[in-house]
């Protein structure tokens, strides 16, 4: 029993002098974050006070935004931060294992926008960072049910609360909720219903903290539904749409995979059953895209305050001419909804030929003149007729520019040095 006691207190005396050692480790920790966070373009953060003490820190920061407008003001930011240090931290909502949790509340010292909402973010949002043992960083963010109200519209948010892990400065793992948002307008109204999102990322290239990594991963973004109305009547609304991205790296290139679909959706009077977009980027380099994040985050200002044209487009010439020479591609593989009269689909495949693009010449002209695309279509005649395009239709079947067979017309077309073929017939733009 003896023993049973000098182990409890062996415990509990490790557990009051941890803290004072661990104090000195978040502290470090903190000076790394805080350097990596200052070499983002645009942003500044300083601390003026660090109090520390056996058990946490009080500190305060101010964070200075720079906005691209000329118009507006750079953004400042009080950062009140209250650190507790570990192993063992107790919060008001919960409890954790770690080095340090540092819990933040903001003052907006210089925003042009009405200060009733500067108040609410002050109250309404709250932000905590959990600084594990092995140095990951785990950040808390949520916020109240949000209302407001001005002259015209009366804004009602629901709570928010998201949870991302940072790892190493190499995996991103996290999910966010939010409530949904509904903004009434004198004779319009915006609804939109639960929000949900997860991902699982990890850098491949760049520095997170500077803001130049290249992900790879997937995330996935639901919203259970969205509603205008308009004089109290439905103008549009969408029900059950999930959006699926994966960013896949192989053999350093990098390949986008997009995907959204949803249950059904109504518009002007028409209404779809299962509209669906699935989108492929493929073969991009991703050494020339770093290089693109990388010279983009360094780009020099003039005396006016904005970015050095002359020097965008070299950097963009450049690196038009490394992402081309692996032939990159976009494929709309998927482009189809289901209505009334039948499905209508589409499907798209994007190429741009590298010797016919003028890297030196960056305009519309040059892109469309090394444009190389080929697509195929159909559609139900019932569907095309009832949105009074059946003359049209029947006039290019005749010329031979649309199939049809039974109740369903198709189309082949490719578009190659500036000329498009459908059918196989030349088309004239």
């Amino acid at each position: 029993m003896k023993k049973i006691y000098i182990t409890i207190v062996l415990i509990l005396a490790s557990l009051l002098i941890a803290p004072k050692f661990i104090g000195a480790m978040v502290e470090t920790e903190r000076q790394r974050v805080l350097v990596k966070l200052n070499e983002t373009d645009g942003i500044t953060l300083t601390t003026s006070q660090y109090s520390g003490g056996w058990f946490g820190a009080d500190v305060v920061s101010e964070m200075k935004i720079a906005l691209e407008d000329n118009n507006l003001n750079e953004v400042t930011i009080t950062v009140e931060e209250d650190i507790s240090f570990g192993p063992v931290i107790i919060t008001d909502k919960n409890w954790y294992f770690g080095l340090g949790y540092s819990t933040a509340k903001f003052k907006f010292a210089a925003l042009g926008v009405d200060e009733h909402i500067v108040d609410i973010i002050n109250e309404k949002l709250h932000v905590g960072a959990l600084l594990g043992f092995s140095k990951d960083v785990t950040t808390f963010i949520n916020t109240d049910k949000i209302s407001y109200q001005d002259t015209d519209s009366v804004i009602v948010s629901e709570p928010f609360f998201a949870q991302f892990t940072l790892i190493n400065n190499e995996h991103i793992i996290g999910d966010f909720s939010w409530g949904g948002l509904d903004v009434k307008g004198q004779d319009e109204r915006l609804v939109i219903g639960a929000v949900g999102m997860s991902t699982k990322q990890k850098v491949v290239s760049g520095d997170y903290l500077a803001g130049t990594a290249i992900l790879t991963g997937d995330a996935i973004f639901t919203v259970t539904g969205i509603s205008v109305y308009n004089d109290n009547s439905k103008v549009f609304s969408l029900d059950g749409a999930t959006l699926t991205s994966e960013v896949s790296l192989d053999n350093d290139l990098l390949a986008l995979a997009l995907n959204y679909q949803a249950k059904e959706i109504s518009a002007s009077g028409q209404y779809f059953k299962e509209p669906n977009v699935a989108v492929l980027l493929a073969n991009i380099d991703v050494h020339a895209l770093q290089e693109l994040n990388t010279a983009m985050a360094n780009l020099s200002v003039n005396a006016s305050g904005e970015y050095d044209t002359e020097e965008s487009l070299k950097v963009l010439s450049a690196v038009a001419e490394k992402i081309l020479a692996k032939d990159p591609n976009l494929k709309i593989t998927d482009l189809s909804v289901v209505t009334e009269e039948g499905k209508v689909a589409t499907e798209f495949n994007f190429n741009i030929n590298k010797d016919l693009f003028d890297s030196a010449n960056l305009n519309s002209m040059a892109l469309i003149k090394a444009l190389e695309a080929d697509a195929k279509g159909k559609a139900p005649m019932a569907f095309l007729s009832k949105l009074g395009m059946a003359p049209m239709v029947d006039n290019f079947v005749e010329q031979g520019y649309l199939n049809r067979h039974n109740n369903e017309i198709t189309v082949e077309a490719k578009y190659v040095q500036s000329q498009l073929t459908v059918n196989g017939k030349a088309f004239q733009l």
